[in-house]
């Protein structure tokens, strides 16, 4: 059962991303058990501006404190959107990208991904783990003032030691 290898995390409901225009975070979940971070995020009526996507770690819930650079990718289409043999649909993802040091952050173009999903693979090696960073919270930004959508997502976390009950790792 996936539930059994992997602890599936609720991180966000339906968030209004047009409630702030510098911070709009996930909850936060500490990594200190887990290898690996698979985010599933699924966009709602974006419009107007564009939105951005970060990854952060800190020492504390809701710390937003250093960039996680991670690997990420778009479904090929709107969710709900299949065509057969095609890339063209909501389940056959994007090209890979990857953020870096001078881009920390996915840009979620509202006219592109108006209702879309977004795959982002983070590990947890990838964190300030020197500085003792192991909890982690995907943040939204509103790089132009005026985005409006909702976001839902969960990440799935690739634990150190299995069990069928995975305690949980919010705060």
């Amino acid at each position: 059962m996936l539930a059994e290898n992997y602890k599936i995390v609720p991180i966000y409901n339906e968030y209004d991303l047009t409630t702030d225009d510098t911070t709009m975070p996930s909850d936060s979940w500490n990594m200190k058990n887990y290898h690996h971070a698979t985010i599933i995020l699924q966009y709602t009526g974006l419009g107007t501006q564009s939105t951005w996507c970060y990854v952060k770690s800190g020492t504390t819930a809701a710390a937003l404190t250093s960039d996680v650079y991670f690997n990420y990718a778009f479904g090929g289409a709107a969710t709900g959107t299949a065509v057969a043999g095609s890339a063209a649909s909501c389940d056959v993802l994007a090209a890979w990208g990857t953020t870096s040091s001078t881009t920390a952050f996915v840009t979620v173009t509202h006219a592109t991904y108006i209702n879309s999903m977004l795959v982002i693979e983070v590990d947890a090696a990838a964190m300030d783990l020197a500085n003792n960073e192991e909890w982690m919270t995907v943040n939204h930004t509103d790089n132009t003032t005026g985005a409006t959508g909702h976001v839902t997502g969960f990440a799935i976390l690739q634990p150190r030691y299995k069990e069928n009950r995975i305690a949980t790792c919010l705060a």
